[in-house]
């Protein structure tokens, strides 16, 4: 049955009207974190469980708390979204981007979305962190089909050149220069998954053009782009995609490299908040 956007509207606002009622109405930056990923160090921070924001469904999969906070990082008002739900967990996707959509009818105007990647290109090594400059979606659905609502903003999104923001971008760039990390650039491939890539398909990815691949992100990447939100995705590579250690699960290898690489990618997301910052101060 198709997804009736003027419904999922109702819900993000009620979701939104939560938010604000929490006092998180202020915040200026979204953040999601991939999984593993720490949030990064907030004060002044005040959580709310998914549980308790109408419309919110349950995430399941591993490494994803189902948590948002508040509070400030850098001196400058966040929300963040640990955890993300995906398609493999038995959401519709409309019901995936639905915390996205709630975070920007609540007053949020620029998104950071991470996430744990394996690495297509094979200069990629786990631990690496990539700005994504583009995406392909490879996940036979597109979230913003069914039923349209304006209210959401325009029903034909267009990605190129708007999808991912040129100067978040920079701010990343700028924010591991400055720490001295080392920051690729590349392609995001989402697949549906659960099931991680076959050596062979991680061949097909890589002659498409892909350098990381993973189970999530686009969907809330369009939601935010339809919302007319800025956004930047930052993979963490995990693995070589198409290889997992002889002694490990692909699951706990992907929590391991996110517990012991992941404070990385989230100081590169502090410095690009404070950048933020400083355009509005």
């Amino acid at each position: 049955m198709p997804i009736d956007h003027r419904a999922e509207y109702d819900l993000a606002a009620a979701a939104a009207a939560r938010l604000r009622d929490a006092g998180f109405g202020d915040a200026a930056v979204a953040i999601q974190t991939g999984s593993g990923i720490a949030p990064p160090d907030l004060a002044s921070r005040r959580t709310l469980a998914w549980t308790d924001i109408p419309g919110f469904p349950r995430a399941t999969a591993p490494g994803h708390r189902g948590a948002i906070h508040h509070g400030l990082c850098r001196g400058v008002p966040v929300l963040v979204l640990e955890g993300r739900l995906h398609l493999y967990e038995g959401h519709a996707p409309a019901e995936v981007i639905r915390p996205i959509r709630a975070v920007g009818l609540a007053g949020v105007r620029s998104v950071i979305l991470t996430n744990a990647a394996g690495g297509v290109r094979e200069s990629l090594r786990a631990g690496d962190v990539v700005r994504v400059t583009d995406h392909i979606n490879l996940q036979r659905s597109d979230p913003l089909a069914g039923v349209n609502d304006p209210r959401f903003g325009d029903r034909f999104v267009v990605t190129a050149g708007r999808a991912h923001d040129r100067t978040l971008g920079r701010f990343a760039a700028e924010a591991a220069r400055e720490l001295g990390i080392a920051l690729a650039d590349g392609v995001y491939a989402a697949v549906p998954g659960p099931s991680f890539e076959s050596p062979a398909e991680v061949r097909m990815l890589r002659a498409i053009g892909a350098d990381v691949v993973g189970m999530s992100t686009v969907p809330e990447v369009l939601a935010a782009t339809q919302l007319g939100l800025r956004v930047l995705v930052l993979s963490l590579v995990a693995n070589p995609a198409g290889v997992v250690k002889d002694d490990a699960t692909a699951e706990a290898e992907v929590l391991a490299v996110g517990a012991s690489h992941g404070g990385a990618l989230t100081r590169i997301v502090e410095g690009v908040v404070a950048r933020i910052g400083t355009e509005t101060s």
